[in-house]
């Protein structure tokens, strides 16, 4: 047992080393792993035009980003999220907005740059989702007045008539005015939300602990919509080195998409179809 214990103890020297150990703490002979937490890879509204699947002289990453700059039919609402180094394989669920009725497709492609400026890209599947009735931690609300300060994700909301707080998730781009001139319009998405937020109430702001504005925007609703988990997924495989594993229980609890990246460090997610708003979630193993 104790020459088993070094042996791991000199395993896990040589993953700091390397910089690769996704190892927390060690307990006895047993080595705790870190969790990565859920978090949000793409988001996509219902309005306007989605994107179109890539086509066979868009699998570049350098030409994804050219699209997604040029911002033509959709091409704006296209996604790359950076995979971490620890991940070997990914999970992915679906929130929408919508009870029973959302609907939403997304197709993903990987690929490696492995420190370089551009990788050829890989179409790794489509995935379709079917909104059900389990409710998630994540809210939507719209604002106005957007106040001078741009709050970012992870402040701390508080509004000043109600009292309750939730954490920022992410805030759209507003939709009109600018953050500077204290015009911005937009929604703005929380988690843990501690209850019902008064109608047109202020909202303070508070950023590692420090107040960053007692006045940052204005709700412009009375309370926050929430988003559901789909529970319905149809999964089509396409070229990737590895297999889909689909979880659809149909049942309103979670469906969710698993699949071993093999080294990918870039993922890019296009969300073809959209009835409304939506969020897609990814969480490594």
């Amino acid at each position: 047992m104790k020459k088993m214990f070094l042996i791991m103890l000199l395993l896990l020297a040589l993953l700091c080393r390397a910089g690769t150990t996704n190892v927390g703490s060690i307990e006895g002979s047993i080595l705790h792993s870190i969790q990565s937490p859920w978090v949000i890879a793409d988001e996509t509204t219902s309005a306007g035009t989605e994107p179109s699947a890539l086509a066979d002289d868009e699998k570049t990453y350098k030409d994804v980003v050219a699209l997604i700059a040029a911002a033509s039919s959709g091409d704006d609402e296209i996604s790359i999220f950076n995979i971490p180094s620890k991940w070997n394989g990914i999970r992915l669920r679906n929130i929408n907005i919508t009870k029973d009725s959302g609907s939403v497709v997304t197709q993903i492609y990987l690929g490696t740059l492995g420190g370089e400026p551009d990788c050829d890209l890989t179409y790794a599947g489509q995935l379709a989702w079917t909104t059900g009735d389990q409710d998630s931690m994540y809210h939507q609300i719209g604002f106005t007045s957007g106040g001078t300060v741009e709050p970012q994700t992870g402040d701390i909301v508080t509004g000043n008539t109600s009292g309750k707080t939730a954490v920022i998730v992410s805030v759209t781009a507003p939709a009109s005015g600018t953050w500077a001139d204290g015009t911005a319009t937009g929604t703005v998405t929380y988690k843990s939300a501690s209850g019902t937020f008064t109608n047109s109430e202020t909202v303070t702001v508070k950023r590692n602990n420090v107040v960053m504005t007692v006045d940052a925007y204005t709700h412009a609703a009375s309370d926050l919509v929430q988003f559901e988990y789909a529970d319905t997924l149809v999964v089509t495989a396409k070229a990737w080195g590895s297999s889909w594993t689909a979880t659809s229980p149909a049942d309103d609890t979670n469906a969710e998409a698993r699949i071993d990246v093999k080294g990918a460090d870039v993922m890019v997610i296009v969300t073809s179809t959209c009835t409304a708003d939506s969020k897609l979630l990814v969480k490594g193993y």
